[in-house]
């Protein structure tokens, strides 16, 4: 269980490399870490390695002394400085050039940087972790990653399943971000409704928490009254248009040639005779939200 082994590892110091595929939360789990560490009240910095070309990325890690290069016009402090007395957080350190690797070795060796442009080494006190979606065995049998980094990246590996795979850790992550982006957008979110709940951890999750996150955050900046449900849902995860409540449409006889409202009446009330009486069990055959039939069994009196 990914989230007992946080627990044990979060404490310490050590390095950890996460790997899993794209968008299945590693730097969500590498926040985690900081979090329940004692560096906790101190930065965490992170820098995605493949997004900067090699003479960036090291002035954006290490920093440089004004004159280091043509636009060095002051000096700069890098990363791991921003970062002292907490943790760094490199993403795909699998794309890291050779010569910026070397440099990162001394950094976890020696605890030390160089700024670019300068000789003069700076202690630095970071816990450093790291994350990749490639197979770095693979990237050093073909020599684009160094075998003695490696292992002194992967002190500890957690290894993270797809979503699909560890759909028990996906109520949770709905009320992390549940709560993360109502504070962010000032939304007054009561909770989500179990039929929603249960949607999410049905879907079958291709973008990995990336996607969950993004259908989380979705939900709350369109819910208006505090309650996610299933009318809250991305068109990727909505309700589809045959439901079980649909599919017995024509064997509600004696229908035709009556008023629309009269009709719905009906169907919600043979839907609700279906279901038991069990309401929540209704508004999934009707495939709309508890609150909407809620409403409809006020406004038709059933």
């Amino acid at each position: 269980d990914v989230i007992e082994r946080l627990k044990r590892i979060a404490p310490t110091n050590a390095a950890v490399l996460i790997q899993g595929e794209t968008g299945t939360g590693k730097e969500l789990v590498a926040q985690a870490i900081h979090q329940n560490s004692p560096r906790k009240n101190k930065p965490f910095v992170a820098l995605n390695c493949a997004a900067l070309s090699e003479n960036i990325l090291e002035s954006e890690l290490f920093g440089h002394v004004k004159g280091a290069f043509t636009d060095a016009s002051a000096d700069r402090i890098g990363k791991f400085e921003y970062a002292n007395g907490g943790t760094m957080f490199l993403d795909e350190v699998g794309d890291m050039p050779l010569p910026t690797q070397i440099k990162l070795l001394r950094v976890l060796e020696n605890g030390e940087i160089t700024r670019v442009g300068s000789n003069t080494p700076v202690k630095v006190n970071v816990r450093i972790l790291s994350a990749t979606n490639r197979n770095l065995e693979d990237s050093i049998e073909a020599g684009t990653f160094r075998r003695d980094l490696y292992h002194r990246l992967k002190v500890v590996t957690i290894r993270l399943p797809t979503l699909r795979q560890r759909s028990q850790d996906i109520p949770i992550l709905i009320d992390y971000f549940l709560h993360q982006f109502a504070d962010r957008h000032d939304k007054k979110i009561r909770g989500m409704t179990p039929h929603a709940r249960r949607k999410l951890i049905a879907f079958d999750w291709p973008g990995n928490v990336r996607q969950l996150r993004n259908v989380v955050e979705s939900m709350v900046v369109v819910d208006y009254d505090g309650l996610l449900d299933v009318d809250d849902l991305p068109e990727e995860l909505g309700e589809p248009v045959e439901t079980q409540a649909a599919a017995t449409a024509d064997s509600l006889a004696g229908l035709a040639g009556k008023p629309l409202a009269e009709i719905e009446r009906l169907f919600i009330a043979e839907t609700l005779r279906f279901a038991g009486q069990n309401r929540e069990e209704a508004a999934k055959m009707l495939g709309i939200g508890e609150r909407t039939l809620y409403r409809k069994i006020k406004e038709y009196g059933l």
